[in-house]
């Protein structure tokens, strides 16, 4: 089934399958609602669909929520017939957007070609990275990727949503499509028009749901805007193998890796205590290459390395703004790496609220 929102207030699922028509389940809306079937529009994802296009056609997942709207009553059955297009905020539209299930920003984000290789991992990364269930080459379609904050709690491939800025439903339909990641995260720069009864919105608001399951409406998701699909077969920097998909860093060079060793990278750099403080960011990492200026901003990539390790980058980011505080140092002992956060006396015991090893050594001077 569709969950059909009728004039963005009640809900209701409605069976179809992939060769219904849309006019098929406007058809069937309107012998709920009472209304006329012609007198409806059917959005979703940014766009009036058709009434000649069909649910296969439109990207109509299982559990979808698409937004039925009623028309002014001023407005005649000639509207019903497919060919029909909302006005714009400066008349007619100049071409119909995509739909934002198909939009593909991996184009403007991957470099054109591999920019070499730095080797910069551990020895024993070959085989780690190598995970199995993770082939090679071109995987299915997916645009986007996202952190599920949901029931996943772990990165999956993402649908692209829009609403209406005014009244927050998603009831509008774009000017057009947006072409890069700017277009979807800058606020209120794309444009288009709400077709809720009455609102007079016309900025549009993005946002991503995680794919992997059925969501409500409120149920949103983190866009991880550095993953993307390998759609340009490019070679991950550290093992050489195409995977996909990849993260690509916010260098001038684009330098690609694929998930398994940004991993690797990540699980390393934390070992270390090799995470970069950033006064306006946190504690991130730079492009694997070392280039500058490559800082990850959205922290939620490092969501790569599973609820305990994040548990663990946390802590000690917390520790380590504690221990510049008080001038300290960290724990001498190999594999343990727990501040010492006791200056001033001659000898300090490493116990870091319960964390640390035991072992009891100098005072940093």
């Amino acid at each position: 089934p569709v969950f059909v929102r009728f004039n963005s207030s009640h809900g209701f699922p409605v069976e179809v399958d992939s060769a219904t028509s849309i006019f098929q389940l406007k058809e069937e809306v309107a012998k709920r609602q009472g209304v006329p079937a012609d007198q409806l529009r059917v959005i979703f994802a940014g766009k009036e669909l058709r009434n000649d296009l069909v649910v296969q056609s439109c990207d109509l997942g299982q559990q979808s929520i698409v937004h039925v709207v009623l028309r002014p009553g001023r407005e005649g059955p000639a509207m019903a017939t497919g060919r029909d297009r909302p006005r714009g905020t400066a008349g007619a539209f100049a071409r119909e957007p995509e739909s934002l299930t198909r939009v593909d920003f991996s184009s403007s984000v991957l470099p054109t070609d591999s920019a070499g290789l730095a080797v910069i991992l551990h020895e024993d990364r070959e085989g780690a990275a190598r995970t199995a269930g993770r082939p090679a080459g071109r995987p299915a379609y997916n645009s986007f990727y996202v952190y599920c904050k949901g029931p996943c709690q772990r990165v999956q491939p993402g649908k692209l949503r829009v609403r209406c800025g005014t009244c927050q439903q998603a009831t509008l339909t774009l000017a057009q499509g947006p072409s890069c990641w700017d277009d979807v995260l800058i606020p209120k720069r794309m444009r288009g028009e709400c077709q809720s009864p009455g609102c007079p919105g016309t900025s549009a608001e993005f946002f991503f749901k995680c794919s992997a399951h059925p969501t409500s409406d409120k149920e949103t998701s983190v866009a991880l805007n550095l993953i993307t699909t390998n759609s340009r077969g490019i070679t991950c920097i550290t093992c050489t193998d195409i995977r996909s998909p990849v993260l690509v860093f916010q260098c001038n060079h684009r330098h690609v890796i694929c998930l398994d060793c940004f991993h690797l990278y990540c699980v390393t750099r934390l070992n270390d205590r090799q995470f970069v403080h950033d006064p306006q960011l946190g504690y991130s990492l730079p492009c694997v290459a070392g280039c500058p200026d490559s800082l990850i901003k959205e922290l939620h990539h490092f969501r790569v390395l599973g609820e305990e390790q994040v548990k663990r980058e946390i802590h000690y980011g917390a520790e380590g703004v504690r221990l510049a505080h008080w001038a300290a140092c960290w724990c001498p002992r190999p594999g343990c790496g727990a501040g010492l956060p006791e200056p001033g006396q001659r000898k300090v015991t490493c116990e870091a609220g319960g964390l640390g090893c035991g072992v009891s050594t100098a005072a940093p001077v």
